[in-house]
């Protein structure tokens, strides 16, 4: 791996905001890990749900800055920036006044998430409506919807509207299951995949380490050149506001009518439903 640089687009390390970090002692043990790790940006995204209003809001800017004095008054060399990973509701175009909306509040990226166990509806329209706001949506974790799974022209048209594609680290290295880590792989080697992030939540289980074992599991199928853009040039891109060059995708994977994408949802199925 040599002297690989990482940015993280995705984590939990502001204290007490949600099911990350719990106190300032363990934010300060995350970015000790993650400085140590070659992980030289970290954006912070907490969960934004249904319950979030202006006083959260207001909470989570100032644990933020509380966050960043206290990294520095440690001595810990990883620069820190503000965001947020919107749960997709019918608040979250409201959200895009609050600061921490788009990535390092550039009006440009957002981090958004689908719930675990249904597909809502109106995702396109929303999809739709960012991109007429000059702003690209970061879909989080895909590879970790079931639902998703056998209705991957969903995912894709979700694609070809303008979103992005960001997967967990955890996913490629088999933490969330084989089936889960099938489809993150399969994504990946289609050209499907943008971001690769950690979405760590502390120090031991879900935790930056697994962002470095994704790239050394990569690694063993992919080119120097292109990891770098899913672990650093990317990620870099998107929280600079800068425009990301999307690579050809595998249309194949796409295709409903193709036998090779037959094929591949039958084998799903089995994996899934069996």
């Amino acid at each position: 791996m040599g002297t690989q640089q990482f940015i993280d687009i995705h984590s939990h390390y502001l204290f007490g905001l949600d099911d990350g970090a719990r106190t300032l002692d363990e934010t300060l043990e995350m970015l000790e890990q993650a400085a140590s790790l070659n992980i030289t940006h970290l954006l912070a995204t907490p969960h934004a749900t249904e319950l979030t209003d202006d006083a959260f809001s207001q909470q989570l800017v100032q644990r933020f800055e509380q966050v960043r004095q206290e990294a520095q008054s440690a001595g810990i060399s990883i620069r820190l920036s503000l965001a947020a990973e919107l749960f997709f509701s019918r608040r979250l175009m409201d959200w895009l006044r609050y600061p921490w909306a788009t990535l390092a509040n550039n009006q440009k990226y957002l981090l958004f998430e689908l719930p675990l166990l249904d597909l809502p509806d109106g995702v396109g329209e929303f999809i739709f409506q960012c991109r007429l706001q000059g702003i690209t949506p970061i879909l989080a974790h895909p590879e970790r919807y079931i639902y998703l799974h056998n209705k991957l022209d969903k995912l894709y048209g979700f694609f070809q509207q303008g979103a992005l594609i960001q997967i967990n680290a955890g996913s490629i290295t088999g933490q969330f299951g084989q089936s889960v880590q099938n489809v993150a792989l399969t994504f990946v080697k289609g050209g499907f995949v943008h971001f690769v992030a950690s979405d760590a939540h502390e120090t031991k289980h879900r935790s930056y380490r697994t962002l470095i074992r994704a790239y050394e599991e990569l690694s063993k199928f992919a080119d120097s050149t292109f990891l770098n853009k899913l672990f650093f040039e990317n990620p870099q891109k998107a929280i600079a506001g800068e425009t990301i060059k999307v690579q050809d995708v595998d249309d194949e994977i796409f295709a409903k009518k193709s036998d090779q994408i037959k094929k591949w949802t039958q084998r799903l199925k089995r994996k899934f439903f069996s």
